[in-house]
Order: C-alpha cells, then structure tokens, then sequence
C-alpha cells in the first residue's frame, strides 16, 4: 500500500516541477528544490521495491 502512495506522490511532485519550469525556467531555485524532491521520492520508491524483490 505504502508503494501505491508514494507512486502518487511522486506523480504530483513530478507535475509541480514541470509546471514550475514551464512558468519559469530549469535552472530555477524552485524547479531545482522540486526535482531534488522528486528525486528523493523515486529513490526512496526504487529501494521499497527493490527490498520487496530481494
């Protein structure tokens, strides 16, 4: 259940940078701190599901 959460967080999360870079630009502060974000979230995903497989 946890992984079904986290998929959907990491889909808003994913939606915010984009729309973010889109009214702005990449190499914008927020847009940065949104990816970083979005990046910690598919880490955190890939080694949930990583441990599920092991």
């Amino acid at each position: 259940m946890y992984t079904e959460e986290l998929l959907k967080d990491i889909e808003i999360h994913r939606a915010k940078m984009v729309e973010l870079a889109s009214i702005s630009s990449f190499s914008n502060h927020q847009v940065l701190k949104a990816s970083i974000e979005l990046d910690n979230l598919i880490n955190r995903y890939y080694t949930l599901t990583l441990k599920k497989e092991a």
